[in-house]
């Protein structure tokens, strides 16, 4: 324990310092001591690359439709309690129109796994109409599941920029245990996806599960390491909340307590910083359910993205990932004066009207040959078609 203090005192300090595999198990199973110098190594190498700025990111929660059954979330296939929605073309424009007037210029467009022509067509017209709107000024975020390269590749070309895909877990052993064993739910299709999102220009994000039955220390450490290797540009992860609509559900006496799982998703935001100083962090909705001060925690731990939901609430209501899952009933821009008083009270600076491309990706592309920072939607940043 000793030593990794040393280390991360050094980190703190700016000095070059590598943390290694038992650094990283360390600093997730040690009491509650380590989390001083952690958070603070973190703070000060966010402070030295990105600074003290924070993003917004406007959710949009496009459909709760899916085709998978994914044993941890709410809207699986099989659950028969959920109240499907899929909003049409002119809504999803409305809530982004809404969104750009409060001055906010990246957008997640999110829904469950859905295929078919139809659907994807709708997406593709969104995402050329934002173009045709406010061209290379705004980001739009994806996160729809494992699709197709070539259904992934149409997307990109329409207007989306950034893709988020999280892999949940970086244990194939532990992967099969929260998912069906199917042809249709294969860790290895969804570290391909996120592979050739990375390779066909996109500014990609994954993340995983923090806290659920049977994971340990060492694991998540395996997956701080698997998304260094992969070399992502930003990340999502959160706290395992439980749902009664899904099998995991059943099995979450053998959980970690709920304080158990806050603690750990923010030690793995600061490692994740750390080792990855340029990539964005969100701070998850997630986050802020289980804990009041969620948003802070996160910000304090190295986090620097602030995602306001703007879902019409009759949609809202039903995008229930997890039970207990935040509602916000205030309007757009009462949220993000909250959350700018929020960043302010730990010393963070909300940047509204910047869409917040990550440093690392504009380096990782100069680096490739491509163009770096944000390339104007459609533009193939990838050179593939």
């Amino acid at each position: 324990m000793r030593l990794l203090e040393e280390k991360l005192d050094d980190i703190a300090s700016g000095h070059e310092v590598s943390l290694e595999r038992r650094d990283l198990v360390d600093a997730l199973e040690s009491g509650p001591g380590v989390e001083g110098p952690l958070f603070r190594a973190a703070s000060a190498v966010l402070e030295r690359t990105s600074g003290p700025g924070v993003y917004l990111r406007g959710i949009v929660e496009v459909s709760n439709a899916c085709q998978k059954n994914c044993f941890y979330c709410g809207l699986r296939r099989d659950n028969p309690g959920v109240a499907r929605y899929t909003m049409n073309p002119q809504e999803v424009m409305e809530a982004l129109a809404h969104g750009w007037r409060a001055g906010l210029r990246s957008f997640l467009l999110q829904s469950g796994e859905l295929l078919g022509d139809d659907y994807i067509d709708e997406v593709c017209a969104i995402l050329s109409e934002c173009r045709s709107r406010w061209g290379d000024s705004v980001r739009m975020v994806l996160s729809m599941g494992e699709l197709p390269p070539d259904v992934l590749d149409r997307l990109r070309d329409a207007g989306g920029g950034r893709y988020l895909l999280r892999i949940e877990t970086s244990d194939r052993e532990l992967y099969g245990r929260i998912h069906p064993r199917d042809g249709i739910h294969r860790w290895s299709a969804r570290d391909a996806c996120l592979r050739h999102l990375r390779s066909t220009g996109w500014q990609t994000g994954s993340g995983v599960l923090v806290g659920f039955p049977w994971q340990t220390a060492s694991e998540l450490a395996g997956d701080l390491e698997y998304l260094v290797d992969l070399d992502i540009d930003m990340c999502g992860m959160g706290p395992w909340i439980e749902h009664q609509g899904t099998p995991l559900n059943e099995v979450r006496e053998q959980a970690p307590p709920r304080a158990r799982r806050v603690t750990l998703t923010l030690r793995m935001i600061a490692l994740l910083r750390i080792l990855m100083p340029e990539i964005n962090i969100s701070a998850t909705t997630a986050l802020q359910t289980l804990d009041p001060r969620g948003l802070e925690k996160g910000l304090e731990a190295g986090a620097n993205v602030f995602m306001p939901n703007l879902t019409p609430l009759k949609y809202r209501v039903n995008y229930n990932l997890y039970e207990g899952k935040t509602v916000v009933v205030d309007d757009l821009e009462s949220m993000i004066r909250e959350g700018k008083r929020r960043c302010e009270s730990v010393r963070r600076l909300l940047l509204p009207d910047d869409p917040g491309d990550p440093l690392h990706y504009g380096r990782r592309r100069a680096a490739e040959g491509g163009k770096p920072g944000g390339a104007p939607p459609g533009d193939r940043i990838g050179g593939q078609g």
